[in-house]
Formats: C-alpha cells, structure tokens, sequence
C-alpha cells in the first residue's frame, strides 16, 4: 500500500490534506481523488473544484476535476496550475 494526499482547491481556496489515504497504486488513488471531486461538485459550481494528488514524498501526482476522462499528467497538471496562480493575479490586479 502507498499513501497519498489529496489537497482541494475550490473557488480560490485551498484545504491541504495532512492525513491522506492509503491505496494500491497511483491508478486507485487518482481515481478516489475524482470521486472526491465529484463529490464537491454536486454541493456547487463543479468548474472550480480541483483535486491535487501528491504522493508519500510531496510529489505532485496529478491534478484532477470533476467527472471522468478529466485527470492531467504530472506535465499537464504543473502547466495547468500555473495559469491558474497567473489567472487569479490577473484577476487581483483587475479588482484592485
């Protein structure tokens, strides 16, 4: 068994799990993190809710969204969260 954790970023804020969750392989933990995710969803706007998946080390496993066929590579996801953190400056700089 490998642990993982599972940080969730909805609507700008973030909850950074520190217990996580043990799972057989990479392939059980990504797919836990969808059900999380679409879990979250249902109670709001599905659009913004992101799962990180980070192994026992701190790696940055995947990103994951609601519903199925929607998990990124580790490449994907890092690429996908930098124009997330830049997109959210934007959106600061505008307001402000």
């Amino acid at each position: 068994m490998q642990h993982y954790f599972y940080d969730i970023h909805w609507d700008g804020e973030t909850l950074t799990d520190e217990e996580g969750a043990s799972h057989f392989d990479d392939g059980s933990a990504i797919y836990y993190a969808r059900n999380v995710a679409t879990r979250i969803a249902r109670c709001g706007k599905g659009e913004r809710v992101r799962v990180h998946v980070r192994d026992a080390d701190g790696r940055l496993l995947s990103i994951v969204s609601p519903g199925p066929l929607r998990v990124l590579s580790t490449r994907q996801a890092r690429i996908f969260e930098i124009v997330e953190r830049d997109l959210a400056r934007h959106q600061a700089a505008i307001a402000g």
